[in-house]
């Protein structure tokens, strides 16, 4: 895993790598649903039992509620930000990757990058709250621990 100085960054990087794929992995979608105009509103789950698609479902539509934060999270955010998130965790390049398709040096764009993952932790919070996740159920990116 990167090592970020900042843990913000570091809790970020990690639901971008741990978190976000299990979530798109409920929901049925790729990375690239993210980035595009769709809709997560429809969640396309069968069963023959009920109880069991019940859970499924409540899975799915959760799954799609933060994908839905996720992505009004990432529209959020300053172009450039946008770009080095997208392509560093949904499009899986590497920095000096990203450094020329942007044409940034590859420093840039790892100062950049923890920006980015912080400016993002900080206002995912705000668009879960406003899709209407509970507050006990948010995922704070933001929380450090504390070192006595």
């Amino acid at each position: 895993m990167a090592k970020f100085k900042d843990e913000v960054a570091n809790n970020t990087h990690s639901f971008f790598i741990n978190k976000l794929p299990e979530l798109l992995a409920f929901a049925g979608c790729h990375e690239d649903v993210l980035l595009s105009g769709r809709d997560f509103s429809e969640p396309k789950v069968s069963s023959s039992k009920k109880n069991v698609a019940e859970t499924v479902i409540f899975r799915v539509d959760s799954a799609r509620i933060y994908l839905e934060a996720v992505k009004d999270t990432l529209n959020s955010m300053d172009e450039i930000y946008r770009k080095i998130i997208q392509l560093c965790y949904l499009s899986n390049l590497r920095n000096f990757e990203v450094a020329e398709r942007l044409g940034y040096c590859e420093k840039t764009i790892n100062n950049y990058k923890t920006k980015a993952l912080k400016l993002f932790a900080v206002r995912f919070i705000a668009m879960q709250l406003k899709n209407g996740i509970d507050s006990n159920h948010i995922f704070d990116l933001t929380k450090i621990k504390i070192q006595a």
